[in-house]
């Protein structure tokens, strides 16, 4: 087990361009705030992964599109698109499925990222529902850059 997760780190390492961590403000299962990480790829892929910590323990991970970089006025926002996984370990405990849209603002002069994300989801084990109405804010370090 030890030999696959050293292969799998070593891949990801190598073929990820830049990381970011930081946190997520917003809806997220019965808790608020998150922590935040990102691993890029040079194919303009990402995983995105959240971690959230309170009435319980929930974890989204999901896999991310981005989009040609919007060019205003040199600003430097991109958008991007996904899917993936979602879970919550508590009162109910829930298995989803979630859909992402976020735009984001990455500062040049500066390793910082700041993004809005939109994350309907559909909740399949123990608790279905859709929950559509779940908004969040970013705020993310761009770990080796400048």
């Amino acid at each position: 087990m030890k030999k696959i997760t050293a292969i799998l780190l070593f891949i990801i390492a190598t073929t990820a361009s830049a990381q970011e961590i930081g946190i997520r403000l917003g809806s997220f299962g019965d808790n608020s705030v998150a922590i935040d990480g990102i691993v890029n790829f040079e194919d303009h892929t990402r995983l995105h992964g959240d971690i959230t910590f309170g009435e319980g323990i929930g974890a989204n991970l999901l896999y991310d599109f981005k989009i040609d970089d919007i060019k205003l006025a040199n600003l430097n926002f991109q958008y991007y698109f996904g899917t993936g996984l979602s879970t919550f370990v508590g009162d109910p405990f829930i298995l989803g499925v979630n859909g992402e849209a976020g735009i984001e603002y990455l500062f040049k002069k500066a390793p910082i990222t700041l993004g809005l994300d939109w994350r309907p989801q559909v909740n399949i084990i123990t608790k279905t529902s859709l929950e559509i109405l779940q908004f969040g804010f970013n705020i993310r370090y761009r770990i080796n850059e400048l």
